[in-house]
């Protein structure tokens, strides 16, 4: 009799789980006909409100998944990008995504002709005082204008700066010269050679 008790306990025990796994299964089929019923509306912002007055049990998944269409919906409505439906939208903050979006689209949008800035006509007008030095430098910036820049076209403020550069360059030779020549011309001079050699003489 022991085993036939355990058996029909047994029984009654797979019974109750057969029938809570269904039960589980009939919600989640519920869950997913009211997502594919929002997602058939266009994404539109499910109402928990009207969920409740049919009947239906919200879950936090159902209640999560609501407020995460109503920042899509706000997001779409305010900047015009829709977050695509291949990314989870809990993980996705919509106002941060279309931010990126518009960053991206500026970033990639090509420049229109002529639109140059003060520094980049600067650059190309810069003189080394050499023309292959200014050939060798426009080419290695990039810079495909071929034509000489004169200092008529340009304004007052540029040509203060040019000049400026211009003198910044001719320093910058004399120091280049007068430290080559120091550690070339003048080697074991300094750090004590001196006092020592003088040491040496007198002995």
């Amino acid at each position: 009799m022991d085993a036939q008790e355990a058996l029909a306990r047994r029984l009654e025990r797979a019974k109750k789980l057969q029938e809570q796994r269904e039960k589980e299964m009939v919600e989640k089929q519920k869950q997913q006909e009211i997502a594919a019923a929002a997602a058939a509306t266009g994404g539109s912002v499910l109402n928990v409100a009207a969920l409740l007055a049919s009947g239906t049990q919200v879950t936090p998944q159902i209640a999560m998944a609501a407020q995460m269409a109503a920042l899509q919906a706000k997001a779409l409505a305010e900047t015009g990008i829709a977050v695509p439906s291949y990314y989870n939208p809990a993980a996705v903050n919509p106002m941060k995504f279309a931010e990126q979006e518009k960053k991206r689209k500026m970033l990639w949008q090509g420049k229109k002709e002529g639109d140059k800035s003060q520094s980049a006509e600067i650059w190309e007008k810069l003189n080394f005082g050499n023309k292959d030095q200014n050939v060798k430098f426009r080419k290695l910036m990039g810079i495909k204008s071929e034509d000489e820049a004169g200092c008529s076209s340009v304004d007052e403020e540029s040509y203060k700066t040019l000049k400026q550069q211009e003198e910044v360059f001719r320093n910058l030779d004399a120091q280049y010269e007068m430290a080559r020549s120091q550690t070339h011309t003048q080697r074991g001079m300094g750090l004590g050679f001196t006092s020592s050699m003088r040491g040496m003489d007198a002995v």
